[in-house]
Order: C-alpha cells, then sequence, then structure tokens
C-alpha cells in the first residue's frame, strides 16, 4: 500500500476571493475545520502515513494550522515555491521528498476514498499514472473502456467529454521525473504527455465528488459535510432474523433485536438512521410489498421509543441469484441514499451483519460496523482493513 500523499497548496485562489485575501484556498473553513484538514484525515484513515504539501501562497497560514502533524497523528512536510511557481514544476522541484510511488491531491476536490481499491487497480494495470475521474456535462476526459485507458486529454471543459479529472492519483516517480519539461508549466501537461504515449490509466469513481474551487462550490460543498447519517441493514441488526424462514414475512414475524438497539442508541450522537437493506422475499413471492411496509413502519415505531429516527429505507426487492447493481454485495442504493441526503461517503459508516455489508461498504467507499459472527479469512481482513472499523 501507499505510505505517502501530496497534495498541491500552493494556488492563489482567486475565484474564492475575498476569502482568500487573508488565508490560503486550502484553508477555507468547511463545518468548522479547513477543507485541507478533511483531505489530510481522509489520507490518515486510509493508511497514509505521511503528507508532503506543496506551498506557495500564504504557506504560513497553513504551516501555522498543521505544523509537523504530530496533534492530528500524521507526518506532515513541506515544500515551498513563490506562488507564481505552476504545479508542474512545484512537483518537481519537491522531488527529494517523494517516495516511489504517491497519492496526489489537489487542494480543492474532495472524493470518498477506498484507497485500497485505487491502489489495487493501479498494480492491476501496472500503472504509471492511475487518476480518478467522475461523470461531468463538459468535462476534460475520454477514455478507452476496453483497456482502461484515458485516451484524450483537454485542457479546458469540452462537450465531447463526460469525464473529469478530479485528483486522487497516484503517481510513479520515475515517469514523473523521466517526463519533466523544464518550463514553468500545470501538471497537466506531464498528464497529457502520457495519455498521448498511452500510459495513463483511469478509475471512475461513481461517487461523484466536492469542490470548493469558487464560491458556489463551496457552499455546496459546506452542505454535503454537515450532513449527519448512518446507514444500517435490517434483518439481524434492527430485528432479529426469522429462525423459522428465510424472510421476516408479516408482523407475527417481526422480532424487534432491542438488546442491540439500546446499545445503538449510546453510539450514535445526534444522527439520523437510513436503512439499506436486500428483501429477496419480494421476488420470490414470499413476501408482499403491503407487509414489507408494515414491517418497515413498525421498525421505525419502535426505534422511535427509542429517541432515534430512521429516516429513510432504501430496500432491493431483487432475487437473491441476481446481480442488480441496487442488490448488496453491490453498492447502487448507497449511492441512492447519499445522493438524496447529501452525504459524503466516507464520513460516514454502515452496520451490517454480513460479509455481504462489508462488500457493500468497501464498493461505496464508505466505512463498515461489522456486528456478524462469521469470521473473515486473512486476505478479506487485509482488503477490509482501513474499510472496518
Amino acid at each position: 500500500m501507499l505510505n505517502q500523499a501530496v497534495i498541491f497548496c500552493g494556488g492563489f485562489g482567486k475565484r474564492l476571493m475575498p476569502i482568500t485575501k487573508k488565508i490560503p484556498k486550502p484553508m477555507v473553513k468547511v463545518n468548522g475545520k479547513p477543507f485541507l484538514f478533511h483531505l489530510i484525515q481522509q489520507c490518515k484513515n486510509n493508511g497514509i502515513k505521511k503528507i508532503l504539501l506543496l506551498c506557495g501562497y500564504k504557506s504560513g497560514v497553513i504551516r501555522k494550522y498543521f505544523g509537523n502533524g504530530k496533534k492530528i497523528g500524521i507526518n506532515i512536510q513541506y515544500h515551498i515555491n513563490p506562488p507564481e511557481i505552476e504545479t508542474y514544476k512545484r512537483i518537481f522541484d519537491a522531488r527529494s521528498f517523494l517516495e516511489k510511488e504517491f497519492l496526489l491531491l489537489y487542494s480543492d476536490n474532495y472524493c470518498s476514498l477506498n484507497l485500497h481499491d485505487l491502489f489495487f487497480n493501479y498494480k492491476k494495470l501496472k500503472s504509471q499514472l492511475i487518476i480518478s475521474v467522475c461523470k461531468k456535462r463538459k468535462g476534460n476526459i475520454i477514455v478507452d473502456k476496453k483497456n482502461k485507458k484515458i485516451s484524450k486529454y483537454f485542457f479546458t471543459k469540452n462537450k465531447k467529454a463526460d469525464l473529469v479529472d478530479i485528483g486522487y492519483m497516484i503517481v510513479n516517480k520515475k515517469k514523473l521525473i523521466a517526463n519533466y519539461l523544464n518550463t514553468n508549466i500545470p501538471f497537466n501537461f506531464f498528464i497529457n504527455n502520457l495519455v498521448r504515449k498511452k500510459k495513463a490509466n483511469y478509475f471512475f469513481n461513481d461517487t461523484g465528488y466536492l469542490s470548493i474551487s469558487d464560491l458556489a462550490r463551496l457552499k455546496i460543498s459546506q452542505n454535503f459535510f454537515r450532513s449527519n447519517y448512518v446507514f444500517i441493514d435490517r434483518d439481524g441488526v434492527l430485528n432479529e432474523k426469522n429462525k423459522n424462514h428465510f424472510y421476516v414475512r408479516n408482523l407475527k414475524e417481526l422480532k424487534i433485536n432491542h438488546m442491540f438497539i439500546r446499545k445503538l442508541k449510546k453510539m450514535l450522537k445526534n444522527q439520523e438512521l437510513l436503512c439499506i437493506s436486500n428483501q429477496a422475499g419480494i421476488a420470490t413471492g414470499d413476501l408482499n410489498y403491503f407487509n414489507l411496509k408494515k414491517i418497515n413502519n413498525k421498525i421505525k415505531l419502535e426505534l422511535k421509543k427509542y429517541k432515534i429516527n430512521l429516516k429513510d429505507f432504501f430496500i432491493s426487492t431483487h432475487h437473491y441469484n441476481s446481480n442488480h447493481f441496487d442488490r448488496k454485495p453491490n453498492h447502487g442504493l448507497f449511492l441512492k441514499a447519499a445522493k438524496k441526503y447529501n452525504i459524503i461517503l466516507d464520513k460516514t459508516y454502515y452496520i451490517g451483519d454480513d460479509k455481504r455489508d462489508i462488500e457493500a461498504s468497501y464498493n461505496a467507499k464508505t466505512k463498515c460496523l461489522y456486528i456478524g459472527k462469521e469470521k473473515l479469512s486473512t486476505n478479506l481482513k487485509k482488503k477490509y482493513i482501513y474499510t472496518l472499523i
């Protein structure tokens, strides 16, 4: 796994004026903390131990706040250039600080991160550069899906492109140095150079991304960062599983898991619940929609007695043999819940009792509190090391 993350922090942040008149863009407050704090914390949560900040404009503000990183449990180093220096030269000048391979971030973008998954794809593709991309109308990237390559990179928005470069890339230090052009130009020239050589891969992140690059986007991001939800499974968690059948089919068969709910009450910190559950009984004919609604309403009322608000249910009614995107271990319902309630997926967690719940969390880039009894293999423990909490 990667041990180092590098973050571009040197720009003027002109589109955020007048906020950036006194502070650099990465220090703009989001949910009471500098945006850069959220990025560093995200890296730490994914096992990164070292951070290199490439600073320029008002670098002293960043250094004063974070210091060497000891207070937040991570090693922070700095490399400082004049703010006029572009990102390509900025990272090349810091080459003595760089490790063999590293995660590279922009300081104004945030996207839910599963570094294990990103790094796995980087190694699988034998990549020199892999870039995280998200959907966007008028993006800047066109891809070759068959070969997992970036086929076209635009320096500005282009109506032909429906994907956008959001950073969160893994860079090979040797390739960075070998492809360096001794001039003061942006980092995307390096990206385009590898794209033209057909040596740049992409990683599609379907969770979307947030930005603080201008005042309008900052406002949207602040709204997302205030979100306060926890995802939770149903059968085996909120209610006991039906011992006499595969499914809970009616209210008579419903047994609330009061013991766990009492523990849940102590765990929650003014958070609301969103239930994500597979209910294949609809597809098999063992359960009907009328009873499903009655069961879910009863669970919601029981939780209310504990002053726990179960805000909504997201249910997959697909057959247990189905590989539908909404059926766990796939994560379609996680994306739908996140979109409806403005949730940053890697800033919340899912409570489940099945290994499929862990895999769904891994795919969704959220954390998982696993309360099941089935033990995980050594390989799964390694895979889920930064997913399980």
